[in-house]
């Protein structure tokens, strides 16, 4: 019985020694209040600077995702090349003529598992609308072409089978396009002047972006594809098909299919280089994705090396506070204070300045990861796994960092203090 108390009485000694302890320790963390500060900062910028980096990654990730997803992962693109087989090289800027209309009727009969298709020509024209003038891209294009790309009209409406045959003056703009030249008002009905030949505008193409080629294609205006090629470009080949099949398993045999005939027809193969290229979005989005990938795991090490060099900034100001406190240290060691008194007080103000520091670094990540997303114009992304992740790390490798300090200042000799203070 008597054994019970004793043990309760040292339990309730302990424990109001700690508590003195704590309330010392937030007295010094008020006292010093810039170093407090400036221990909070160095854990906060780690956190933060983690927490931005892996989520501008993961943007970029998220954003070839919706690229994929928006265009179709059945989608097969043949691309015009320029024909090396014959006199040598190919002079720098020549256009590609390899793709005709001839090859373009073949590809369609002979390979049924083709559902939709588009043949395009594009070339960067004039227009002029509202008395304002620029140089934009202009996509000569089939109506399959918006199905093709699951792309909508915001307003107005696309042109329709019946105005591509009689290769009508119709136009489409982009979402940058139509805010360039006509503002805040709606341009349907008016009349947009592309290398001086008049079209109406029809519609405006729902905001889009920026396509797994690098292609802002709201920056684009859209017009038949017979318009285009007599009206403005009066040209007899196209620079590149479109093709959509109609089951995702038929998609690798359809890529033989056109690759192989299209080799026969323009006769190229073991001895002769192709003068076209054959891609599925697929294989694009899953080159982006693996790029992306790539550049997530540097970001995660860079991450790594910013809690790290935060850890580092915490170290040397713990290391700091207890050179700065050595009398102090000295005088409560004489007086009775133990070893782990001292690394209690020590190791509790620079984890609390640690923690508090990581929990400013989550808000402030949250902040950087919205404004890099916003200057770089990719999708908002705030991991909270990684976040969390970020937090904890940086908790760990503060707890081990300012032990050493801690642990320094608990093995000073008081008498060896107080003579150097």
């Amino acid at each position: 019985m008597e054994s019970r108390e004793r043990r309760s009485h040292r339990g309730a000694a302990q424990l109001s020694r700690y508590r003195h302890l704590t309330f010392a320790a937030w007295h010094q963390l008020w006292r010093h209040r810039t170093r407090s500060l400036l221990m909070m900062t160095c854990a906060a910028l780690g956190v933060a600077g983690s927490i931005a980096a892996v989520n501008y990654a993961a943007g970029g990730r998220q954003q070839v995702v919706e690229q994929v997803a928006r265009l179709g992962t059945n989608v097969i693109v043949v691309s015009a090349l320029q024909d090396r087989g014959s006199g040598g090289r190919s002079r720098s800027g020549s256009i590609a003529t390899t793709l005709r209309e001839a090859d373009y009727r073949a590809l369609r009969r002979e390979i049924p598992s083709i559902a939709r298709s588009s043949a395009l020509v594009s070339a960067g024209l004039r227009l002029k609308a509202a008395g304002l003038s620029k140089v934009s891209p202009v996509v000569g294009c089939e109506p399959d072409f918006f199905r093709i790309k699951h792309w909508a009209v915001a307003e107005g409406e696309p042109f329709d089978d019946a105005q591509l045959r009689r290769a009508a003056r119709v136009v489409l703009l982009g979402a940058t396009v139509a805010k360039d030249l006509y503002g805040a008002e709606s341009p349907l009905g008016e009349r947009l002047f592309i290398n001086r030949v008049p079209f109406e505008v029809i519609g405006v193409l729902a905001e889009r972006g920026q396509g797994l080629d690098a292609t802002n294609e709201d920056a684009q205006v859209y017009v038949p594809l017979s318009a285009a090629m007599r009206r403005l470009l009066n040209v007899d080949h196209y620079n590149a098909l479109v093709f959509e099949v109609g089951e995702f398993t038929a998609l690798p045999r359809t890529v033989r299919e056109i690759t192989q005939l299209l080799r026969d027809r323009h006769r190229t193969g073991t001895f002769r280089p192709d003068d076209f290229s054959v891609l599925n979005q697929q294989e694009l989005g899953n080159t982006r994705l693996a790029a992306s990938s790539r550049l997530g795991f540097f970001v995660r090490w860079i991450g790594l090396s910013a809690l790290l060099v935060a850890g580092v900034g915490v170290l040397a100001m713990a290391w700091i506070t207890v050179r700065d406190r050595t009398r102090e240290i000295g005088t409560r060691r004489a007086l009775g204070a133990t070893a782990r008194d001292v690394f209690y007080q020590f190791a509790f103000e620079a984890m609390v300045l640690a923690v508090a520091g990581a929990a400013c670094g989550l808000a402030l990540g949250w902040s950087l990861s919205r404004i890099v997303a916003a200057r770089t114009g990719l999708p908002f992304v705030f991991d909270t796994g990684n976040a969390a992740l970020a937090f904890t790390v940086a908790i760990v490798i503060n707890l081990a960092f300012v032990s050493w300090p801690a642990r320094r200042a608990a093995r000073l000799d008081p008498i060896v203090a107080l003579r150097h203070a």
